[in-house]
C-alpha cells in the first residue's frame, strides 16, 4: 500500500493551477510596480485561464526593450517546467535592488513567462487521473465526454507552421495534430502573445518520458535545408545547454537541432516569428520527486539568464522611421547572410520601428524594405563579438506627381518585355534628379546613373543579383519633382 501511494501520488512541491494562480495574483499585487499579470486565453474545453505575466520596471508600459518569453507546459504531464518558471519569477522579483545583475535586466528588459499553457490537461495529472497524460481535453468524438483513450489534442503539434507535416491525425494518438492549424486556444494563446510583442529569444520547457532528456533543442535541421540562422542559432544552444548541469552532477544538457519542420512552437516561433527559440527537456524524466525539485530549478535557471543577457551581444539593431514625419515604421529587414525567401518577412515593430537581430561577430549586407517608401541598402556592415551594432534608417516616401508610361516620351526602354540585357534611354539626362527599378510592391532594386543617355541595364539589383521573372518598376524623378513611370517586363 505505502508503494502504491507512492507511485500515485505527486509530490506537494508541484504547483497546482489554483496555487499558480494564487501565487501570481499575490506577486502582481506585492510587486505591482515591476510585474503586470494578464489572462492571454482560456483552454479549449474547460475554459480554465492561461495566465502571463510580464516582469518589467514600468510593467504597465510597452518600452522600447529588448522581450525574452519563457513558456511551460505545453504538455500535461511536463510540470516541472511550471516550477521553473515560478523559480525564475520569485528569483528575479526577490532580488530586484538587491542584486545589482538582476535590477539590471528587470529595468532594462521586458521578460514575459507563461507558467502553465495546458491548464486542463495539467488538471487530469494533478487529480490522478492519468499522471502520463499528455494533451489538452478537446471532445474529439465530440460525445461530451472525456474519453482517456481518444480525446485531446497535442498544443505542440497544432501550429500552422508545416502543421501537416509533425504529429498526428488520429485522435487517439498522443501526437494528435488537431483537425486544424491553431484549432486549440492554448496553439492561439501564444500566437496572438507573440503577434502582439516582438520577442528575441523564447525557451519552452518540456520534460521527456520518453527519448533524450537534458537536451536543448534548436531550430532546424531537415535533410540539407537548414534554418537561415542555423549556425548562430546553434552556437547560442551549444553555450546554453553547457550552463545547464545534469541531474547527475558529472556533466551538462547537450544540444540537438531539431529535425524536420513541423507544427511545433519552437519552429513556428522562429519559421514565422523569426524568435530565437529553444525547446529544454528538463531532466530525466517528467515528475522527479519533490526533494529534487528546486535544485532543478536552480540549475536551469543560470540557462535562462544566459538568454537576457545574450540579447545585448552580439547583433544589430536600430529603429526605421519616416524621413518626412519622424513616425516609427514597421517595415522589412533582410540580413542577406542569413536570409530564407521562403520564411515570413522579418519586420521591425510598429510601436518604435524598432529592429534586433541576433548575430555573430562578422561583416553583413542589410537590405530595408517597406511599400510606398524608397528601400535602403547598406554594405559590410560590421558586427562586433560582445557589442550591438546600430542602425537608424530613415526611409523617404515615393511622392510626386505620377506620369505614367505612355503619357511621357521621356524615357525608352529597349527590348520590353526584356531578355537578359535592356537599354534604357533618356531623352535628357539633366531632367532626371535620380532613375531607380522597384518590384510591384515598392522594395527598391537598382538605381542608375542619370549623367548618360543610355543605361544598359543585365536584370541586376544592387548587389548585383539576378532578378526573378516579373514586373518592375522604372520611376524617374525630374527636377520639377514630377515620377515618370514606366512598366518593364523580366523574362530571364
Amino acid at each position: 500500500m505505502i508503494l502504491l501511494l507512492f507511485i500515485f501520488t505527486i509530490d506537494p512541491r508541484y504547483h497546482t493551477l489554483d496555487e499558480v494562480a494564487y501565487e501570481l495574483d499575490s506577486i502582481a499585487n506585492n510587486f505591482s510596480s515591476i510585474t503586470l499579470l494578464d489572462t492571454i486565453g482560456y483552454s479549449t474545453c474547460d475554459s480554465l485561464p492561461i495566465f502571463a505575466l510580464k516582469i518589467s520596471d514600468n510593467a504597465d508600459v510597452e518600452e522600447d526593450e529588448p522581450e525574452v518569453l519563457y513558456i511551460a507546459c505545453h504538455h500535461a504531464e511536463e510540470i516541472l517546467g511550471i516550477e521553473v518558471c515560478m523559480y525564475m519569477i520569485n528569483d528575479l522579483i526577490s532580488k530586484y535592488h538587491i542584486d545589482s545583475t538582476i535590477t539590471y535586466l528587470v529595468d532594462n528588459r521586458e521578460i514575459w513567462f507563461v507558467p502553465l499553457l495546458n491548464p486542463e490537461g495539467h488538471s487530469i495529472v494533478m487529480e490522478l487521473i492519468d499522471t502520463t497524460w499528455r494533451k489538452n481535453k478537446r471532445d474529439n468524438n465530440n460525445n461530451g465526454i472525456f474519453d482517456l483513450d481518444y480525446d485531446g489534442v497535442d498544443p505542440n503539434r497544432n501550429y500552422d507552421f508545416y502543421w501537416s507535416k509533425g504529429g498526428s491525425s488520429d485522435p487517439s494518438s498522443e501526437y494528435y495534430r488537431g483537425p486544424a492549424p491553431f484549432s486549440d486556444n492554448e496553439a492561439m494563446a501564444i500566437r496572438d502573445l507573440c503577434r502582439a510583442h516582438d520577442f528575441v529569444f523564447c525557451n519552452t520547457y518540456h520534460s521527456a518520458r520518453t527519448g533524450l532528456g537534458e537536451v536543448v533543442y534548436f531550430p532546424w535541421r531537415a535533410g540539407e535545408y537548414f534554418s537561415p540562422d542555423f549556425y548562430i542559432i546553434r552556437g547560442i544552444a551549444d553555450t546554453l545547454s553547457k550552463l545547464i548541469i545534469n541531474d547527475q552532477g558529472n556533466g551538462h544538457y547537450m544540444a540537438l537541432p531539431g529535425y524536420g519542420v513541423d507544427g511545433r512552437a519552437r519552429n513556428w516561433l522562429y519559421g514565422v516569428k523569426g524568435i530565437f527559440s529553444y525547446c529544454i527537456e528538463i531532466s530525466t524524466t517528467c515528475i522527479q520527486p519533490g526533494w529534487m525539485v528546486d535544485d532543478i530549478c536552480q540549475r536551469n535557471l543560470v540557462g535562462a539568464y544566459y538568454l537576457l543577457e545574450r540579447v545585448s551581444t552580439g547583433g544589430i539593431t536600430g529603429c526605421i522611421y519616416d524621413s518626412l514625419t519622424g513616425e516609427p515604421l514597421s517595415a522589412e529587414v533582410i540580413i542577406n547572410e542569413h536570409y530564407d525567401p521562403n520564411l515570413p518577412p522579418r519586420q521591425s515593430d510598429s510601436d518604435f520601428g524598432r529592429f534586433l537581430r541576433i548575430l555573430k561577430a562578422g561583416v553583413f549586407n542589410i537590405e530595408i524594405h517597406k511599400s510606398g517608401y524608397e528601400s535602403k541598402f547598406y554594405q559590410n556592415v560590421e558586427v562586433g563579438q560582445n557589442t550591438l551594432t546600430e542602425l537608424n534608417v530613415q526611409l523617404k516616401r515615393m511622392g510626386g506627381t505620377f506620369i505614367m508610361e505612355n503619357n511621357d516620351t521621356a524615357i525608352s526602354i529597349n527590348p520590353n518585355p526584356v531578355r537578359g540585357t535592356v537599354a534604357i534611354q533618356l531623352t535628357n539626362p539633366l531632367y532626371f534628379t535620380s532613375l531607380k527599378m522597384y518590384d510591384i510592391i515598392g522594395r527598391l532594386l537598382k538605381n542608375f546613373d542619370t549623367t548618360t543617355n543610355e543605361i544598359v541595364w543585365h536584370c541586376t539589383d544592387e548587389l548585383n543579383r539576378k532578378i526573378s521573372n516579373g514586373i518592375y518598376l522604372l520611376v524617374g524623378e525630374t527636377n520639377e519633382q514630377v515620377l515618370i513611370i514606366k512598366k518593364v517586363v523580366v523574362l530571364n
